[in-house]
């Protein structure tokens, strides 16, 4: 019995196929030549977090120039990820001497004012940043949260509105200046503002919870069960969200429902409870 075999690929296009696996191997990175080579490659080794490989990259670029404000900042991110705090802050500062009004370094550096508790410094790093970069929203957080920290609420507040009215349709802004209204008494308000977090953040589960504790807190109730169940069904493990959900049950008289999530919540260990006792006085203010 003869067989017969199918007719492969000619030899020429072997040879072609053998080309184009070699073209689309992966090539070894080439040294880079020029600053912004360098700062590209290390951009790439952050990616990977190989930041101080990066480093050294960086440090390249700069030497090549040294004039350029971007390459300065760059070294100066990567060196404070790496807690070389002191030659961060340097290399921030050598960013402003040459352009001092790019808001990126200010911002940079209210960071690490900030991580070291010089909160009244970070503030002024902040607004720089927010005056030079007027239409970035998470400058303003940023700003609005330190004037939070210090002291000055309503200025605080001011910054998230404006920050809202940039991101209108970014819920984590919305849910930060909600968060700001029911810390200031504004219940009313923050109630809006976390509505419209869950509207456009609609899978986050915390969001949903905390709208939850705003209507417990207004007495809402056939809300707050609403918005709590919301929470639950995003993320059905939380014995947190059951805790509170069979309290409002309670409070509704819905004895029945109250038992199901109370024995749903379990006994909650020590983390659980901690976080049980930090919602409970976040739902008091």
């Amino acid at each position: 019995m003869s067989t017969t075999w199918e007719s492969g690929p000619s030899e020429a296009e072997e040879e072609a196929f053998e080309d184009r696996m070699r073209s689309d191997a992966p090539k070894e990175r080439r040294e880079p030549e020029t600053a912004y080579e360098c700062q590209e490659l290390g951009d790439a080794l952050c990616n990977e977090c190989r930041v101080r490989e990066a480093i050294v990259h960086y440090r390249k670029a700069v030497e090549m120039e040294r004039d350029n404000p971007s390459y300065h900042t760059r070294l100066g991110d990567a060196y404070a990820y790496s807690e070389m705090s002191i030659r961060a802050v340097a290399e921030y500062r050598k960013a402003l001497k040459i352009s001092p009004r790019r808001a990126e370094p200010h911002y940079s550096l209210a960071e690490i004012y900030r991580r070291y508790g010089k909160w009244m410094a970070a503030v002024a790093e902040y607004r720089k940043a927010a005056q030079f970069n007027a239409m970035n929203p998470f400058y303003r957080y940023k700003l609005g949260a330190a004037l939070w920290h210090i002291g000055l609420r309503d200025e605080a507040i001011i910054q998230l509105e404006m920050a809202v009215q940039i991101a209108s349709t970014d819920g984590f802004y919305h849910f930060w200046l909600g968060d700001l209204y029911a810390q200031a008494g504004r219940l009313g308000d923050a109630i809006i503002e976390m509505q419209q977090a869950t509207i456009f953040s609609p899978v986050d589960d915390y969001y949903s919870f905390r709208l939850g504790l705003l209507y417990a807190q207004g007495g809402f109730l056939e809300d707050a069960v609403a918005a709590l169940r919301r929470a639950i069904k995003i993320k059905p493990r939380e014995r947190i969200y059951h805790a509170v959900l069979a309290e409002v049950y309670w409070e509704c008289g819905n004895l029945e429902r109250a038992k199901v999530h109370s024995s749903y919540a379990g006994q909650m260990d020590d983390f659980d409870a901690a976080n049980l006792a930090v919602v409970r006085r976040v739902a008091e203010n």
